[in-house]
């Protein structure tokens, strides 16, 4: 069979190896995306159809055609589902249309099934020598409604997308939108042939589908695989180079020794096979070294880019004032882009403020520019970078923005802001949907255009640092908010201190005998501590002191369950007095429980009269099962009863107080809290005159 470009055999297997080959080139560059797995389908159905169809028009037999029909069949009910998840998948938009996306699944396998069957493809016919044409069936055409009605809807979902914006994006769409009307017109060139009408199938076009997608990767970054489109060609293209220059020398010095200059023959094609196969076994060496020098000498620009982009994000994770922050991204552009001006514009309440203004067109520092301004308007709303070349041509050409009608007066508003502002390009910063800044980029000091590849790393850095201005600002907002809880804080402590006071007074007042008793208990305790600080049961010195401070103060709050008659009896207490009176470290613990924050204060108040031999109350319990915070009280607290009047004895010395404490060490206190009690002493820090309890609180 003779190769010919009109043969739709050759043309259509040709189109299903081009499809093969770019939807795997596709898939591999990102075999985790959305958009690339769409692709792979869409290309491998359309493979299967295209090698189907052109087994039809070669030399089988009936059997086999029928066969090749009906799996073709079944390959194009799935186009259509495919290409609508390929579009879907491309504008970002498959959970807005979820729905839309299942139904047109659920489609495609069902017309897949009936493929299968006599409904939609009844047989095949031939035509010619060797030419078949499939027969329709009964349900072929819904199959066809079906399959121009998906066609058309996802050609309406890339117009409406198209309409809204401008740019690179557009030139994207622009050129997938031709690509599918020529593939569309190509499948539905296929559908007379079912009805009986001998002509040639124009399916081979797809080729021209396949070859406006090719461009649209290699020069707008369709599916965003340029870079390495052209890494491969170039590589390709050096290797290549490299096989020949090889094989041309192998064939000429296969030549000059052995057969002399008469013409190539049998053995020289031998020759060139091995020297070919050599090239093959050495291609490893090879490969490392074509792609660092490809990469070193073709790339080398937007590598120091992505270095550059790496650097910020690295840098800007690590800043938590957003002045800094600013400063750092005009910094990083300034340096590596050179440029007449980079500015920095935050949403400060209703507007922006210029935070940041640096090089030799700088505007001054504190610029307002009003939210509704037209420029700052068309940011919002299309979320693209805009460049004055680009105003400028509209205005030239009193183009209209797509969706929204614009006369030729706000052209003129938003070109007239972006030279007030020295913009050569307007880069917004968006974080969860809101614009939070604006980079404004004046000319570069070269005069040379900003390039696409300019402008991508420039929206990639501009987002990230919108990420890193939110958190800056979330942790100076976190920070401010602990200042403001601690102040807070501060203050109740303060205000339950003084309650505290004030219930400890009300004790006091019921005994004019025991007046004061409290607050020079607890003067004691702290002094006793400040000669303990070193204890391992001390922790944290400030929370320690807190919590002493309040139980001190607080020990002897539940004698306000006491009556009167026992707390002023002049004569030794009555066994069952004495038993009322050993309530109380009980109901002090009781009333402190249930306030929140001070449950190691009421262990402290229950605690405060047992003895270090295990012979106090309430609970008998000894040594370290005792708090050091009941332990110190117990000292302090004992102390004080001894140096002060009472109803039924009179106040001993201080020389005799000591000696008791000093005698009871061991048994009724902790050696070592007296120890620290005694050094204390000895310094004067055991304060023995009346002592506010606010003097104490600092």
């Amino acid at each position: 069979m003779s190769f010919s470009w009109a043969d739709p055999f050759w043309g259509l297997l040709l189109c299903g190896g081009v499809s093969l080959g770019l939807g795997f080139f596709v898939y591999r560059r990102d075999p985790g995306g959305w958009i690339n797995r769409a692709w792979l389908r869409f290309s491998l159905a359309t493979a299967v159809w295209a090698f189907s169809i052109g087994i039809l028009h070669g030399h089988v037999s009936a059997g086999w055609a029928l066969s090749s029909a009906r799996v073709g069949q079944v390959a194009l009910s799935l186009v259509p589902g495919f290409f609508l998840e390929f579009v879907l998948a491309l504008l970002n938009d498959v959970r807005s249309r979820d729905l839309l996306l299942r139904w047109g699944r659920r489609l495609s396998a069902l017309f897949a099934c009936l493929s299968l069957t006599p409904l939609i493809l009844r047989d095949v016919r031939m035509e010619g020598s060797s030419e078949y044409f499939p027969v329709a069936g009964p349900f072929f055409g819904p199959f066809a409604i079906w399959f121009i009605g998906s066609f058309l809807l996802s050609l309406w979902v890339l117009l409406q997308e198209y309409r809204h914006h401008v740019g690179g994006r557009r030139n994207q769409l622009r050129y997938v939108i031709l690509a599918s009307i020529l593939g569309f017109l190509s499948f539905l060139s296929t559908f007379p042939m079912y009805f009986g009408l001998s002509l040639v199938p124009a399916g081979h076009g797809l080729l021209l589908f396949y070859a406006l997608i090719s461009y649209a990767i290699v020069r707008w970054r369709l599916m965003d695989i340029s870079i390495v489109v052209k890494n491969t060609l170039i590589y390709a293209g050096l290797y290549s180079v490299l096989v020949g220059l090889f094989v041309v020398v192998v064939v000429f010095l296969g030549q000059l020794f052995f057969y002399g200059p008469q013409a190539l023959d049998r053995r020289v094609l031998w020759m060139c096979v091995v020297a070919l196969s050599i090239v093959t076994a050495v291609v490893r060496p090879l490969d490392h070294w074509l792609r660092r020098w490809t990469d070193q000498v073709l790339f080398q620009r937007k590598y120091q880019w992505q270095n550059t982009l790496k650097e910020a994000s690295k840098g800007m994770t690590k800043v938590t004032s957003s002045d800094h922050l600013l400063k750092l991204m005009a910094h990083f552009i300034g340096m590596r882009l050179r440029v007449t001006h980079v500015g920095i514009l935050q949403r400060v309440g209703p507007g922006f403020t210029l935070k940041v203004s640096r090089g030799r067109d700088k505007r001054p520092v504190g610029l307002q520019v009003d939210r509704d301004s037209p420029l700052l308007s068309w940011l919002e709303e299309k979320k693209e970078i805009l460049t004055l070349d680009e105003v400028k041509t509209w205005l030239r050409s009193e183009r209209l923005f797509p969706h929204r009608t614009v006369i030729r007066k706000s052209l003129e508003e938003v070109c007239d802001q972006m030279v007030f502002l020295a913009a050569h390009v307007c880069v917004p910063a968006f974080s969860k949907s809101q614009m939070l800044g604006l980079l404004v980029l004046g000319e570069k000091l070269s005069g040379d255009p900003f390039s696409q590849e300019d402008l991508d790393v420039l929206s990639t850095l501009a987002n990230e640092g919108a990420m890193a201005l939110e958190n800056a600002q979330l942790y100076q907002q976190l920070f401010q908010r602990m200042g403001e809880i601690e102040d807070l804080y501060q203050r109740e402590h303060r205000l339950f201190i003084h309650t505290a006071i004030a219930l400890a007074a009300a004790v006091d007042a019921r005994d004019p005998y025991t007046h004061g008793h409290t607050e020079r208990t607890t003067a004691y305790a702290l002094s006793i501590v400040d000669e303990m600080i070193m204890h391992p049961e001390i922790g944290e010195p400030t929370h320690f002191k807190q919590i002493l401070t309040v139980a001190a103060l607080l020990h002897d709050i539940g004698k306000i369950g006491s009556p009167d008659e026992i707390l002023r009896k002049r004569a030794k207490l009555t066994p069952r007095e004495m038993k009322k009176m050993e309530e109380h470290p009980v109901v002090g613990a009781i009333i402190l429980q249930p306030i929140k924050g001070m449950e190691e204060a009421a262990k402290a108040v229950k605690e405060h009269h047992e003895r270090y031999d295990g012979r106090g109350y309430p609970d008998g319990l000894r040594a370290s099962e005792i708090c050091l915070t009941s332990r110190i009280i117990s000292v302090a607290d004992t102390f004080d009863s001894m140096t002060t009047d009472r109803p039924y004895r009179k106040r001993l010395s201080d020389a005799a107080s000591i000696e008791e404490i000093q005698t009871c060490s061991g048994t009724q206190f902790d050696p070592v809290v007296v120890e620290a009690f005694l050094k204390a002493y000895r310094k004067g820090t055991v304060v023995k005159r009346p002592v506010e309890a606010t003097e104490m609180m600092g």
